[in-house]
Formats: structure tokens, C-alpha cells, sequence
């Protein structure tokens, strides 16, 4: 890759360049990996892998067709049953289909073979990785890396996803030592100070990797005057994962029915270096799981994606009759353009009316624009806006 004009320039007086310092640094041993960031790929995100719902893709990645980054990790935080064992199992699915295999570290006792082929998971390409204590994790996975790496210098190409369900039952070894000895003394802190530990040591390895993790954890009541949810373990998972989305959930009903038929899921990102942090809700049906459209009708429109509540009239131009789209908010009905049909609500979210090219145009007209960070005005734009800020005062 050819050297960026500035740094081409970049020099003291003595003619010793950046790129002299580059090359110089370079040399030193354990630092072989850096070099100029045009040309540093080490934690550049080259796939996205689905999450199993179109709207929680936008939000993670800022479109529908993302997810969550190859070379980064993804807290799902929230109360028992959010949702968030539901999630890691369709990211496994949706890995899958991408050629991951994939290793689920359990805590908790929480899935087999039976809950995984019900998600359409391939259970033989599954490693099943019952784990006690965050020092088992960490060995876990520094082993795991060592793998990888040895294969990939022998020119293999293994791609793994990492699920950890959940960080909020691992336990100490104090823990369990005490449990051995009959002890009861509670230390708060240990747990905290050995998490952060943790990610200390596999953070940047797993990016080195491109091993994706998923972490789910559970929170509690915060303190304070304003109640709020914390992430259980202290603060550590928090600074080294890339992306937190914290769950919370709401009953789903049938109608106007009392029957509880599953729970709305809203993922409030509590941290995001990809996107904007704008909430989305999805549904988990207990029948039917998560319809991977659900959500996406509260972006439609006629002029983006050629859907829209209202409906299809017969008219006649120039002694010709053509149906003509008539919108109207307050219908229960939608309009479909490539079906030339109206549809129901029950009948919206299929493939036929979000078909591949719906999603491209509606990703494109709308999905985009709302979620994706916008780019940083320039130093001269920011120096120019503070400058008209103090002339104005």
C-alpha cells in the first residue's frame, strides 16, 4: 500500500521521518505488530456476524446487514430472562452460515444439544465449554488463542466465536476455596479485581485472533437518588468490551388477550463504538422465537423501500386503470409496491414483502442515515464553529 502524502512529508530538521521512526520501532522485539495505521489491518472489523433480527444488526453496526464485528466483543447486559441466552444462540446460528465454529463457555448450566438444534444449530460444530471460575476462563481462552495462532502460522484458517453465558456466575477461586473450608467471609472486591484482570489479558489477544466474544452478564439496583441497572462484576467487562447493549423486557400479548405469548426485548446500548446509541425493541415469541423483520415497520416508507400503511386504489388515467397507493396513518393494512398488494400486520414481516432488495433500499434510504456515526468535521471546521460560538457571546 502506498505511504500517505502527509507522512511521506512527515520529517525533522536532520531529514529523520516518521517513516524512519516507524521502521525504527519496528525492530524492537514484541513490537513487530504496529506500523502506520493506513496499513495496520490488526483490529480492522472485516465481517459482521448477525444477531437473527435485522434492527438489532443496525443498531449494533448501523446496518441491517451487520452485526457484531469480527475482531471485537459484545456484552449483553440484562435481568433474568431479557433475552439474553436467546440472542447468543442465534448469533451462534447466524455464525454458522458464516463458516465459524463455534465454542459456548456455560456457567450456568443453560443449554444441550436439544435447546441448540432447535435454533437451527449445527450441534457438531458446537465445543460445549461447562466453566466454574474466571481463572478457568481466562486459562480457557489463552490456550484457545495459542491454538489459533499456531494454526493459522501453518497457513489454516480457523474462524471461532466465543460465547460466554454468563460472566455473572463465574466465581473466584476464593470462593470456592472458602466453600472447601466451610468459610463464610464475604469479599466483595475479589471478583471485581479478577475481571479485570481478565480482560486485561484476552482483550487484546482475541482481537489479534479476530476470535469474536459474546459475554452476557446480569445486572442490579444501582444506588443513588435515581435507581439505576449496573452490570454485576464491577467495571471492568465494561471498558474492555467494544459494544454493551443492556436488555429489558416487556410482556407480549395476544390482542387484547391477557395471554402472555413472549416479551418485548429493548436493547439500550450502554456503550458503542460503531453507531449512534439509539434504542430498538424486537420480539421473542414463545412459539415462534424472533421474526428477524419485527421492528423494521417503524422505518418503511413509500419513497424509501415502497412500503407503507394505507392501501391500493383503482383509478383511471388517460382510459387506462392503474392502482395508486393512498397512505394513511391510522390503517392496520400496508401497501406493498412490488407485490402491488396490501398486506396485514400479521402478514408484514415475511421474506416476500422484506424481500433482499426492500432491505438494500430501505438499509441505504434510512437505516444508515439514523444509526452510523457521522463523520468528524475537520480541525479547521471545529476551530471555525468555536470561534463563531465566542464572537457570538
Amino acid at each position: 500500500m502506498a505511504r500517505s502524502k502527509n507522512t511521506q512529508k512527515t520529517s525533522t530538521s536532520n531529514g529523520f521521518s516518521f517513516l524512519d521512526l516507524d521502521k525504527e520501532l519496528s525492530k524492537i522485539a514484541g513490537f513487530e505488530t504496529g506500523s502506520i495505521l493506513t496499513e495496520n489491518s490488526f483490529s480492522e472489523v472485516d465481517e459482521w456476524i448477525p444477531t437473527g433480527n435485522y434492527l438489532l444488526n443496525a443498531q449494533l453496526s448501523g446496518t441491517l446487514f451487520g452485526g457484531i464485528p469480527n475482531t471485537r466483543s459484545l456484552g449483553l447486559m440484562g435481568d433474568p430472562g431479557t433475552g439474553k441466552s436467546f440472542v447468543c444462540l442465534n448469533v451462534a446460528r447466524e455464525a454458522q452460515k458464516k463458516g465459524y465454529d463455534v465454542i459456548y463457555c456455560d456457567t450456568e448450566g443453560a443449554i444441550d444439544k436439544t435447546s441448540a438444534l432447535k435454533f437451527g444449530i449445527d450441534s457438531d460444530k458446537v465445543r460445549y465449554q461447562p466453566i466454574k471460575t474466571v481463572t478457568e476462563f481466562q486459562t480457557f481462552v489463552t490456550n484457545l488463542i495459542d491454538l489459533v495462532k499456531k494454526a493459522k502460522s501453518k497457513g489454516g484458517d480457523p474462524k471461532i466465536l466465543l460465547i460466554l453465558d454468563s460472566l455473572g456466575m463465574l466465581s473466584t477461586d476464593k470462593e470456592l476455596n472458602d466453600a472447601i473450608s466451610g468459610k463464610n467471609a464475604a469479599d466483595m472486591g475479589a471478583k471485581a479485581k479478577e475481571l479485570r484482570k481478565l480482560f486485561r489479558v484476552i482483550t487484546l489477544d482475541l482481537t489479534a485472533a479476530k476470535i469474536p466474544l459474546v459475554c452476557t452478564n446480569h445486572v442490579y439496583a444501582g444506588g443513588g437518588f435515581f435507581p439505576t441497572k449496573e452490570s454485576s462484576g464491577g467495571d471492568g467487562p465494561i471498558f474492555a468490551m467494544s459494544v454493551i447493549s443492556f436488555l429489558s423486557k416487556a410482556q407480549l400479548k395476544e390482542g387484547n388477550s391477557t395471554t402472555k405469548t413472549g416479551i418485548i426485548v429493548t436493547s439500550n446500548l450502554k456503550k458503542s463504538r460503531f453507531t449512534i446509541p439509539e434504542p430498538v425493541k424486537f420480539h421473542i415469541s414463545f412459539a415462534n422465537g424472533m421474526n428477524p423483520y419485527v421492528g423494521l415497520q417503524d422505518f418503511v416508507s413509500w419513497e424509501a423501500c415502497g412500503i407503507e400503511r394505507g392501501k391500493f386504489e383503482e383509478v383511471k388515467e388517460n382510459g387506462e386503470k392503474k392502482n395508486v397507493f393512498v397512505p394513511n396513518a391510522s390503517s392496520t393494512r400496508w401497501a406493498v409496491e412490488h407485490l402491488g398488494k396490501t398486506v396485514t400486520s400479521s402478514q408484514l414481516f415475511t421474506p416476500e414483502v422484506f424481500t433482499e432488495d426492500v432491505l438494500r433500499r430501505l438499509d441505504e434510504n434510512v437505516i444508515k442515515g439514523h444509526f452510523v456515526l457521522p463523520a468528524m468535521g475537520s480541525n479547521e471546521e471545529i476551530t471555525d464553529a468555536l470561534e463563531a460560538e465566542t464572537s457570538d457571546e
